[in-house]
């Protein structure tokens, strides 16, 4: 139950987020300096974050290579091609778009992470890409 509540929080904290880059877009800031700033805040808020709870960062250096290169594909990757589809495009269209990424996170936890998919995964994922190409097609 607690991994519902914080996804469903999480889905709400980032539901207010593309409003807040197209505002932050709108001006003259190219999307790989909006990058920047996003993830240097990020990094501050993180780092205060450790000090505070007194986290440790003692770790296996493996498992910080693995989230280092999620950091690099979703925090350089993804954020650079969202940036740039915001600052250009519809919220309207460009967030449900972006929201198919379960999609691609079942596919890969079923093919990569041998994870089991059932016939409910498998309607809610096709329900996802309903919903994407209902949106996509509305514009």
């Amino acid at each position: 139950m607690k991994a519902v509540l914080f996804a469903l929080l999480s889905a709400l904290v980032w539901g207010t987020a593309p409003l807040i880059f197209k505002l932050g877009l709108r001006g003259e800031i190219p999307p790989l300096v909006g990058i920047f700033f996003h993830n240097l805040t990020a990094a501050v808020f993180a780092l205060i974050s450790i000090l505070i709870l007194r986290e440790s960062v003692n770790y296996p250096l493996r498992d910080i290579a693995i989230i280092s290169f999620g950091g690099f594909v979703s925090g350089f990757l993804g954020l650079l091609l969202y940036y740039k589809a915001i600052k250009v495009g519809d919220v309207s269209v460009v967030a449900p778009i972006v929201a198919s990424s379960p999609l691609w996170a079942s596919v890969f936890a079923f093919v990569l992470l041998g994870e089991n998919f059932t016939l409910m995964k498998i309607v809610g994922t096709v329900l996802v890409v309903a919903g994407v190409a209902l949106i996509t097609l509305s514009r």
